[in-house]
Order: structure tokens, then sequence, then C-alpha cells
């Protein structure tokens, strides 16, 4: 039930990033290349402090992690409905 949302939503930002490269002529395999090996290293060491803190601080590290989130969410939408702050 979890892993489902994030699919869909996971999904729909690549959608959003393909069809961004066709309209901008990108040159496909080195981009993947790049966004493959920047999105592994992230995600390493995503995952390392994600342990460190998630062992430490439990459901405060769940709820700061939601909230991050929601206002990034938020301020992105707000430069998109003002145009561009």
């Amino acid at each position: 039930k979890t892993m489902l949302p994030l699919a869909l939503a996971t999904s729909i930002d690549a959608l959003a990033v393909g069809v961004t490269f066709a309209f901008l002529k990108v040159e496909i395999a080195p981009a993947v290349g790049f966004i493959g090996i920047v999105t592994f290293a992230l995600s390493a060491v995503g995952v390392k402090i994600g342990h460190v803190f998630g062992s430490k601080f439990k459901s405060r590290a769940e709820l700061a992690g939601g909230l991050i989130l929601i206002l990034m969410g938020a301020k992105i939408l707000v430069e998109h409905l003002t145009g561009g702050a």
C-alpha cells in the first residue's frame, strides 16, 4: 500500500523529465549516465545518514522528513503559480 503512491509519483516525475529532454533535444546517453551516477551516490549517502538518524530519532525523523517534503512541494507550487520568484 505504501509503495504504490511512491511508484506512481516516481513514474510521473520520470515522464516529465523525459518530455522535457525531448523538447530540449538533450543527448540521452550522457544525461542518463550522469543522472544514474548522481542518483546512486546520493542514495547511498542518504541510506547511511537515514540509518544513523533513524536509529537515534525514529518517529521524530519521519515527522521532520515529511515536513521537509511538504515545505519543498509548497515552495515549488508557489513558484510555479507566481511565475517563479
